[in-house]
C-alpha cells in the first residue's frame, strides 16, 4: 500500500499512528458529547469508525510489513482501542440520555468481550475475536443507532435495540470463552 511506504519514509510508527488515533477518537468523542444538539453530527458517527478502522488496519500494515512490531505496540493496540472505545460509547449514550444501566452494561459488556478475548492468550495461546458482537461489529451497531437517532426514531426503540446489543455481547463472550477452551480439549 503506498500510503504504507509513505509513512514509513516519513518515520512514522505503528505506535505513532496508535496513539494518534485514539487521541483523536477521546477528542471526537467529548466533542460529539458537546455538540450533539446538533443532529447532523450523529451521520458523521459511521465515518468516525471507518476512519478508526483504516487507521487501525494503517498500523497493523505498517508493523508487519516494515517488520516494526513491538511489544510496547501489543499493549498500545489493545488498550487504545479499549480506551476510544469506552470514551465514544460513553459520551455517544450520554448524548441519548437512554436508560444509564442499559448503557452501562453495553459499555461494561464491550470491554469484558474484549478482555475474554485477550485472557484466551493464557488458555490456549490466541487471541480470540469471536462474534457476534466484535470490535467491528460493535462499531456497525453503534453506526446504525445513531442513523436511527439521526431519523428521529424512538428512544424506547432505541433501548429495544440496545437490549439486543447487550445479548450479542453476551454471547460473544460466551462463544471465545468456548473456543477457547475447545482448543485445548
Amino acid at each position: 500500500m503506498p500510503l504504507c511506504k509513505k509513512l514509513n519514509l516519513l518515520g512514522i510508527t505503528p505506535n505513532q499512528i496508535t496513539i494518534g488515533t485514539m487521541i483523536g477518537s477521546i477528542v471526537f468523542s467529548l466533542l460529539f458529547y458537546k455538540l450533539s444538539k446538533y443532529g447532523i453530527l450523529f451521520l458523521i458517527v459511521p465515518l468516525f469508525f471507518l476512519k478508526r478502522m483504516a487507521l487501525n488496519a494503517l498500523d497493523g500494515m505498517i508493523a508487519s510489513r516494515f517488520n516494526k512490531k513491538t511489544n510496547l505496540g501489543i499493549f498500545l493496540n489493545e488498550i487504545g482501542d479499549i480506551v476510544a472505545d469506552t470514551v465514544f460509547y460513553f459520551c455517544f449514550f450520554s448524548a441519548l440520555n437512554i436508560n444509564i444501566v442499559l448503557s452501562m452494561l453495553f459499555i461494561f459488556l464491550g470491554i469484558l468481550s474484549e478482555y475474554t478475548g485477550i485472557t484466551a492468550i493464557q488458555v490456549d495461546g490466541k487471541r480470540h475475536y469471536e462474534g457476534p458482537m466484535g470490535k467491528s461489529d460493535r462499531a456497525l451497531f453503534i453506526s446504525l443507532l445513531s442513523i436511527f437517532v439521526f431519523f428521529k426514531l424512538d428512544s424506547r426503540c432505541i433501548e429495544y435495540l440496545l437490549i439486543l446489543g447487550v445479548g450479542l455481547l453476551l454471547l460473544t463472550i460466551y462463544n471465545r470463552i468456548k473456543n477457547s477452551l475447545k482448543n485445548i480439549s
